[in-house]
């Protein structure tokens, strides 16, 4: 029945994200890959506000059944407007940028598709929880849970934005309620990253162009777009619409088109719709606009009112939903920005300039004793989460070891005001000035360009907002949270804009590559796809240690607390089962044992209330637990992350050989 479900969510996927968007903009001048980014990121918006206008207009009751038939029509539309539009679609599909771009897409879908079959539970230093908490977002659009459901582990519904929630209940309500849809759908949206990025490439800096295959070999090997890409949470999706931003407000600025720069901004709600991290980009542009652009539009005003318009009434139906349902206050002050902020108890400023250090320097540099805490855990998952650190939470190597400095250097020479030689103003002069020793000429400084600057503002302000909008306070680094579109953006640079000759800067970026995939991907999915068996005790149990049931304590093959917890999470009902076999076959006979059973029963009966009450049953309807992609194919694992090897050292010898 799963690989029924997943075939047909394999079809609806590619022809609900794409055929809507393109039936509007297929007659737009735009280039084959505008109109390719373009029709993705309007079919999703389109998809959203379709299937939240259903879900305002349903019904909502405890345990109620989920019609699929208004989510069966918006689907059958799609395909009809892919019908009309064929010849269009077909003639796009002919552009040579769109192939490659698509190929690209479609090897690192089947990469993602591999790690994710290896991972069996989320961890990963202290993360915990944001998988399971989106899983309950998309059942309750879904399944129309009541408003004062309390979603994982503990926000309010406002909290988060909506629109990749809506989505995914979208495509769940049309195959089935089950974590591994619920999986596959995010994965699909999260991958969609690839392609605005290397839409982008060529504003990116003199002489930058797209190179498809270096750009698939550095997201590949990328612990930052691997770990953002096959968690369940909706940051990538967010830096989809955001770098896409980028590139249709350059392209709008540069050829003044009030179409573009529309476009840029519709695409900045739609990635504000998806997560909060958007807002420090939303504010950037939109004040570089109105100071920079729009006062020198010929049709400034009907221009901003389209824009305002809009991104108005996109923004608008989930705020005023909020605000009617939820009131004002939740709504506006159940944002972890803001709640993590009235806790923290210290000095605001000293908070936004101690994570600000703290991002950019690494962990391992300013204070190596504050990994101690992942201590105490089998080997591979220490260094697992020493990396995952490293690779994650800093602002810098999470784009690569070698990357990230290169990165910073690459950034260093575009934007910086170079030096410029006065030109000789006849060809007699400069044969004189040949015949003669050379001597000094003067130097100017060349004007900073305009673009040169927008990018100047909006590294620095990104940054700086970024982590400013961070509400705690976390000695290990923030970048994790709001800088991911300026990450993969200087991923995008590197492979745009280096040169990339058989030289000594190939191999270290390639050797970079290989180190990044091997401790920062390849190590992460292995311990993810871990898993309690015969001969190793990867998440302890319980124990009766004559007086009192407890945890028992952690042994050599043991995760982190982190790592138990999300565990516990997935199966947190079928695993109470499962201990009081164990605990009877041990200590069934002993008295004192019989008598802790009544306290035992009492929790297990306070967790299936618990699922009653903030999940309407779904764990009683599953098994008691979320079962991950990876729990089907489990045997596979080793064989999947040999082919993961065999994949990355083809990719990485192609990208070699395409070398000058």
């Amino acid at each position: 029945m799963l690989l029924y479900q997943l075939g047909l969510l394999l079809l609806l996927l590619p022809v609900c994200s794409f055929a809507p968007g393109f039936f509007f903009i297929r007659k737009l001048p735009w280039n084959p890959l505008e109109k390719l980014c373009g029709s993705i990121g309007l079919s999703l918006i389109l998809l959203y506000l379709a299937s939240w206008a259903i879900y305002c207009v349903g019904a909502r009751d405890n345990g109620m059944r989920v019609h699929p038939l208004p989510f069966v029509v918006v689907s059958l539309v799609c395909a009809a407007m892919a019908a009309v539009c064929w010849n269009d679609i077909v003639r796009l599909l002919r552009a040579a940028q769109v192939k490659h771009a698509l190929a690209g897409f479609g090897f690192l879908l089947l990469w993602t598709a591999v790690l994710t079959a290896i991972i069996r539970s989320f961890s990963g230093a202290l993360w915990f929880g944001d998988w399971l908490e989106h899983f309950q977002r998309s059942l309750f659009f879904l399944q129309h849970f009541p408003a004062a459901t309390r979603i994982f582990p503990g926000y309010d519904l406002p909290a988060r934005p909506p629109m990749m929630n809506v989505l995914t209940a979208f495509f769940l309500a049309q195959t089935a309620d089950r974590f591994e849809i619920f999986q596959a759908v995010f994965l699909y949206l999260n991958v969609l990253l690839f392609l605005p990025c290397y839409l982008l490439m060529p504003a990116l800096g003199k002489g930058a162009r797209r190179r498809t295959w270096l750009l698939v070999l550095l997201f590949a090997a990328s612990p930052l777009v691997m770990q953002n890409t096959t968690y369940t949470w909706t940051k990538a999706a967010a830096a989809f619409y955001i770098v896409m931003a980028l590139w249709f407000y350059l392209a709008g600025w540069r050829k003044n088109d009030t179409v573009r720069t529309t476009a840029a901004f519709v695409a900045l709600a739609g990635g504000l719709l998806v997560h909060y991290s958007a807002g420090p980009y939303v504010v950037i542009l939109t004040l570089h606009y109105l100071i920079r652009i729009w006062p020198r539009r010929e049709n400034k005003w009907r221009e901003l009112a389209w824009i305002a318009a809009l991104c108005g009434v996109l923004v608008g139906t989930w705020l005023v939903w909020s605000l009617a349902v939820y009131g004002t206050h939740t709504t506006l002050a159940s944002n972890s920005t803001v709640t993590s902020s009235k806790q923290y108890a210290g000095s605001t400023v000293e908070k936004i300039f101690s994570n600000l250090r703290d991002t950019i320097v690494p962990v391992a540099v300013r204070d190596s004793d504050i990994l101690a805490r992942f201590g105490g855990q089998r080997t591979s998952a220490y260094v697992r989460d020493w990396f995952f650190v490293f690779y994650q939470l800093n602002a810098i190597f999470a784009m690569g070891l070698v990357g990230g400095p290169v990165v910073l250097w690459l950034t260093f020479r575009a934007l910086r005001r170079k030096k410029e030689q006065p030109r000789d103003q006849t060809k007699e002069r400069t044969k004189a000035r040949a015949k003669r020793p050379a001597r000094s000429v003067a130097q100017t400084a060349a004007a900073t360009t305009p673009v040169q600057r927008f990018w100047q503002v909006l590294i620095a302000a990104g940054v700086v907002l970024g982590v400013a909008v961070v509400g705690e306070r976390d000695p290990l680094g923030v970048g994790h949270l709001t800088l991911l579109s300026l990450q993969v953006v200087g991923l995008s640079m590197l492979a745009a804009m280096i040169p990339w000759r058989r030289g000594v800067l190939t191999i270290v970026i390639l050797v970079g590559c290989a180190i990044d995939f091997s401790f920062g991907v390849l190590l992460q999915a292995h311990v993810e796809g871990l898993e309690n068996d015969a001969q190793a005790a990867v998440f302890p149990g319980m124990e009766f240690n004559g007086t009192a049931i407890q945890a028992t304590p952690p042994g050599p093959d043991a995760l982190s607390p982190s790592a138990w917890n999300n565990w516990f999470e997935k199966h947190q009902l079928a695993v109470f089962d499962v201990w009081l076999r164990d605990l009877q076959r041990k200590s069934g006979a002993l008295p004192a044992f019989q008598a802790m059973m009544p306290d035992y029963r009492k929790s297990v009966q306070k967790a299936a209330a618990e699922d009653v009450k903030s999940w309407q049953g779904w764990f009683g309807r599953h098994r008691g637990e979320a079962e991950f992609l990876g729990d089907h194919v489990a045997s596979w694992s080793a064989a999947f992350q040999v082919l993961l090897v065999g994949l990355f050292l083809a990719l990485a010898g192609s990208v070699y050989w395409r070398t000058t």
